[in-house]
């Protein structure tokens, strides 16, 4: 039966190092703490963000699954931030464990839970069973140092309160209904970002998360909007600590201007990902603030992104 961790359990941690599925790019790209690391700061700090659990085995007590999760306070959505141990050849059964850190996750207010899963059967199968299903397909490029496009003069300024009522709209005409019904448009200052504008129209965000060891971008352009290299080119331009460390930007299949900016200025692709959710059942709570009665009825957006053309301007 899956429970909390305790501090006995951290021995056992230590043979599934390099066994755990990471499932949140956040985590991977921009902080990358070990297996141990993650676990002692849920059990360090009762009241943090993370969660951890684990599932003994029923004829080995040494045996177990271990995973974790965070949720930010003020997120209505939980991140699952790692499932141990994964092998490629044999696919666990951790729809018991996803339950009961989802039952941790719903009594911190979390509606749902969301991870990203590397493009394996193994991988996909493991959410799958557990209840996750997909929403966007995705891809998570690392761009260069220098960019040959732009000098800085296209306008990223820090977002902030008053932006929210500009973003919100800029995000309910840009972005797919599906994706909106999953990750909400961004509140400022709760959020950390960039916003783009072009003769007072709001034609871009950027939202920033920093870390010790990368700074990872979820960039939204009007699709309207031409040179989108110019763009990228100003945004590495007003990125701080854009120097000493490593850079990446998630991308979806749907952004297709993104996608063919990307190719023409060098950026570095990595793996294709599928963005999954597991929504729970939880009661009515006030902090909510978009709409997921309709999700099941919505057509998933999951065009691979192997597949899209990519269009050179």
């Amino acid at each position: 039966m899956a429970r909390k961790i305790t501090w006995q359990d951290l021995i056992v941690l230590r043979r599934y190092q390099d066994q755990k599925l990471v499932l949140d790019n956040s985590l991977r790209l921009v902080h990358n703490p070990g297996l141990f690391s993650c676990s002692l700061l849920s059990l360090l700090l009762p009241s943090s963000e993370f969660y951890t659990a684990v599932e003994p085995g029923e004829s080995d007590r040494k045996e177990m699954l271990i995973g974790q999760i965070s949720v930010p306070g003020n997120i209505l959505s939980a991140r699952v931030a790692f499932l141990a141990p994964v092998e490629n050849e044999v696919v666990q059964d951790f729809s018991s464990l996803v339950s009961y850190v989802g039952g941790a996750a719903a009594e911190r207010g979390a509606i749902q839970m969301l991870a990203e899963v590397p493009r394996t059967s193994t991988s996909e199968d493991i959410l799958s069973q557990s209840g996750f299903r997909i929403y966007a397909d995705q891809q998570v490029w690392k761009l260069p140092r220098q960019i040959p496009y732009g000098t800085g003069q296209q306008s990223w300024i820090p977002g902030c309160r008053a932006d929210n009522e500009r973003v919100s709209a800029f995000y309910h005409r840009v972005l797919p209904g599906q994706i909106q019904h999953v990750e909400p448009s961004p509140t400022f200052p709760e959020a950390s970002g960039l916003v783009s504008w072009q003769e007072g129209r709001l034609v871009g965000t950027a939202l920033t998360q920093f870390g010790p060891r990368g700074i990872l971008l979820d960039v939204l352009i009007d699709p309207t909007v031409d040179a989108v290299d110019e763009f990228l080119g100003a945004l590495m331009f007003h990125l701080p600590y854009r120097a000493t460390r490593d850079v990446y930007l998630r991308v979806r299949s749907y952004q297709q201007t993104l996608l063919s900016a990307l190719e023409r200025i060098g950026a570095y692709p990595g793996e294709e990902q599928r963005a999954m959710v597991k929504k729970m059942a939880v009661h009515y709570n006030a902090k909510q603030t978009f709409a997921v009665q309709n999700f099941e009825n919505q057509p998933d957006i999951t065009t691979p992104i192997s597949r899209s053309k990519i269009k050179n301007n």
